[in-house]
């Protein structure tokens, strides 16, 4: 396999040269250097700017100077708005991207370990939505179409907390730093309740709200549950702060850049509304470059992988220029970033704008961006579920392109 050629490179023991071209420490500085870049996903600057580092800056900056006026918080919308075309709505295509990719061989093949979970997500999710929001609309009932955007909102945050606790395990992971089971499931526990806390308290702080012209109702919670529920987040950071201290102490390390993801998405993006709800605005953004980081990543491993193997049998010697170059992994990549871009403005744009234009529902019931509201509620709910199988630790693909021999 290339992987094992690279790795020979590295050690020295294929230097075209001759082995005595080069001094011992020379290469072996050479092979602990790519070694260092291995253990980021693109180096530790950009780590730092796209896992969650980055939205610290931004955000405290625009939370000390960004004017309160209107026009200012209009004109953020129009950015944000335009942003999401490059960043927001490509992270779900991409998603779709991999996760639909050989999808009859995943959910059907019976050496496909995750086969269940393929079928459960990819066909049972998408046909209860799709039933749910079918009923919804002969029913006449926007109060069902209400619950729908709760439950979005629901999974779209617990997504967001799932999400910083897996950087952070892959942080560590390349960097070859260990947690344990039990500090594991510490970090489980805490995500899990701090996300629930921000869910409650929004739910608590809110009595109604409108998504694409739909109302959707929040629950009513008990004042007392609250703050059991703060009290408990409080404990768990303090176990977690703790465990990370004794991490420190033992093995004198830390994966900061899995740190900062992980704060952020945990702590910072669920409680940041609350600040200013301006601010809802911008959170999406930095959710969607920590994970468009990984993505990016895996896929240009995997585009390394495939230009490292077997050539088909058009890609001669003798083609053009324009063609070899068709094959080679950036143009790989590239071919996967504009599908993402494409699917991500037809599926949040194009498919549900051309559906409310010419269907012919009640808008004196439902109003004048129903497809729009059932489109992004269907993606975003949907995307949590699949995101759930494709990121797995026992996912193959995720291992060899994210952890493995072929994560570079």
């Amino acid at each position: 396999m290339a992987t094992d050629t690279s790795m020979r490179i590295d050690l020295g023991l294929a230097d075209p040269a001759g082995p005595n071209s080069r001094s011992l420490g020379a290469r072996s500085a050479k092979f602990d250097a790519r070694s260092a870049r291995r253990s980021y996903l693109f180096s530790h600057w950009v780590d730092f700017a796209t896992l969650g580092g980055g939205s610290f800056l931004v955000l405290a900056a625009m939370v000390a100077f960004f004017p309160r006026d209107e026009a200012s918080r209009v004109a953020l919308a129009g950015a944000m708005l335009f942003l999401s075309h490059f960043v927001n709505h490509p992270h779900f295509a991409h998603s779709y991207q991999l996760f639909y990719k050989d999808f009859r061989t995943r959910a059907f093949s019976p050496d496909s370990i995750l086969a269940a979970r393929y079928r459960f997500a990819g066909i049972m999710v998408p046909a209860v939505l799709a039933t749910f929001f079918a009923v919804s609309l002969a029913e006449g009932s926007t109060p069902l179409l209400g619950l729908a955007a709760n439950v979005m909102f629901f999974t779209v945050g617990w997504h967001y907390a799932k999400q910083g606790y897996g950087i952070l395990m892959l942080d560590a992971a390349r960097k070859g730093i260990r947690f344990g089971a039990n500090e594991r499931q510490r970090l489980l526990w805490n995500t899990h309740l701090a996300w629930v806390v921000n869910w409650l308290a929004a739910n608590d702080a809110l009595a109604a709200e409108e998504l694409w012209g739909i109302t959707y109702y929040l629950l009513d919670m008990p004042d007392p549950l609250l703050v059991a529920m703060v009290a408990l987040v409080a404990v768990s950071t303090l176990a977690v702060a703790r465990d990370l201290l004794a991490m420190w102490r033992t093995q004198r390390t830390l994966p900061m850049n899995g740190l900062l993801a992980y704060v952020a998405a945990v702590y910072v993006w669920l409680a940041v509304s609350r600040i200013d709800p301006v601010l809802l605005l911008v959170v999406p953004f930095f959710h969607s470059l920590q994970y468009m980081a990984v993505v990016w990543r895996y896929q240009i491993n995997v585009e390394a992988n495939r230009v490292a193997g077997p050539k088909p049998a058009r890609a001669v010697v003798g083609e053009g220029r324009w063609r070899r170059w068709l094959h080679t992994a950036p143009a790989g990549l590239g071919r996967f970033a504009v599908t993402g871009a494409v699917l991500g403005f037809a599926g949040f744009w194009l498919a549900p704008v051309t559906a409310d234009t010419l269907s012919g529902y009640d808008r004196a019931v439902f109003g004048a961006t129903l497809f729009l509201f059932i489109g992004w509620t269907f993606i975003n709910i949907h995307h949590y579920f699949i995101d759930n199988v494709i990121w797995r630790r026992d996912n193959p693909e995720a291992r060899r392109y994210l952890f493995g021999s072929g994560s570079r």
